[in-house]
């Protein structure tokens, strides 16, 4: 099978000729220094993993008169810089604060604070919209080798995990206990925001993206309690993934929660989405188990949705020896894949994985994820 249909053969249920690897997303550092590459789509190729690609760049030019954003950075003795960033809007400023590094950007300042900021939002934030000759020119330049992922708009999937990274998880914790009112507001408003994106983004690409990404880690279980996603996440999503099934059938909803999810089991698969991601081990920061919580993952969440993850990146891929690799890739293989609806991927992120290393995540799956 070519990647492409190896990774649609899982989506539509089927059993391909070996379990699908990829990454989560590729980071700019990692290609630049390890890869020897700045494209994702060359770092699947040379790597050998099935490409589960993102619309990065294919967006049109975006200005809005009414949400003016201008940054400045400036060089700190640490040698990372400090941005400062303004949003002018008719009515009122905000501001964030960011450190960047060589790899990766952190806000230090989050750009709402007040319970009020989420108006200004909710009238002036623009909506990007995808350019459709540069969608289709990724999508020509990825051929065969695997299948485009579709995004959402704001800094998460989801409304409370967006809320989360524009107020910060912990102000958003005590202002859902404190103003469950006003809380169930700021997701109705960052909801409305998501259904403009898709209006302009999936309807008319229909067929174009066969898998999108919701979620985020602030609904794990390690941040707020199963009654807390019950309350603020599950109706949202819900909504959210009934919304993209509507426009577009095929699309297949991954739900992202890095974190903690064993407590979750039950709940996730009640928001509508079609895949569970990231699995991520203890060592990764979740809660499941190396060799133990597996099968738990496996007959519960895993008989009502596909799942995706559970390698380790952290001590595995970017620190172990190809044994080791050898050895995770075998354990997530038997743990979540023996009978299908499985794609093998890193639980997320990582900056500092040796191409060897890439090169023999992509081996092992070869060689023990077979199924035929």
């Amino acid at each position: 099978m070519t990647s492409r249909e190896r990774l649609l053969t899982v989506l539509a249920g089927g059993i391909p000729d070996r379990v699908p690897a990829t990454v989560h997303q590729w980071q700019g550092y990692h290609l630049k220094t390890a890869m020897g590459c700045s494209d994702d789509i060359d770092a699947f190729a040379m790597s050998g993993l099935d490409a589960v690609v993102y619309p990065s760049g294919c967006y049109k030019p975006l200005a809005s008169p009414d949400w003016k954003t201008v940054s400045t950075a400036v060089k700190r003795e640490d040698g990372n810089d400090e941005i400062t960033t303004t949003v002018a809007t008719p009515d009122g400023t905000l501001t964030k604060k960011s450190v960047r590094t060589y790899f990766t950007t952190t806000d230090t300042e989050h750009l709402l604070k007040k319970p009020e900021d989420i108006y200004l939002l909710d009238r002036y934030f623009p909506t990007p919209e995808l350019d459709p000759a540069l969608v289709a020119k990724r999508r020509d330049a990825l051929g065969d080798n695997g299948i485009c992922r579709m995004f959402t708009n704001g800094p998460q999937g989801s409304p409370w995990q967006d809320a989360c990274s524009w107020y910060g998880t912990e102000t958003m914790i005590y202002f859902a206990f404190d103003m469950p009112d006003w809380t169930h507001e700021c997701m109705e408003i960052l909801l409305r925001k998501k259904i403009e994106f898709y209006k302009k983004n999936i309807a008319p690409f229909k067929g174009m993206f066969s898998m999108i990404e919701t979620g985020g880690g602030a609904a794990s279980n390690t941040v707020i309690s199963p009654d807390m996603f019950k309350e603020f996440c599950l109706p949202y999503d819900k909504r959210q993934h009934d919304i993209l099934h509507d426009m577009d059938p095929n699309l297949k909803i991954s739900y992202h929660t890095c974190g903690g999810m064993m407590k979750l089991l039950n709940l996730i698969p009640e928001n509508g989405c079609d895949i569970s991601e990231t699995l991520s081990p203890v060592a990764c920061g979740g809660d499941i188990r190396d060799n133990i919580d597996e099968v738990t993952v496996k007959n519960s969440l895993g008989s009502r949705v596909m799942l995706m993850g559970g390698v380790n990146q952290s001590q595995i891929i970017e620190d172990g020896s190809r044994d080791d690799i050898f050895r995770d890739v075998e354990r997530a293989f038997n743990g979540y894949g023996k009978n299908g609806g499985y794609i093998m991927m890193p639980s997320d992120h990582f900056f500092h994985a040796p191409k060897e290393n890439i090169l023999s995540y992509a081996a092992a799956a070869r060689a023990i994820g077979r199924y035929r």
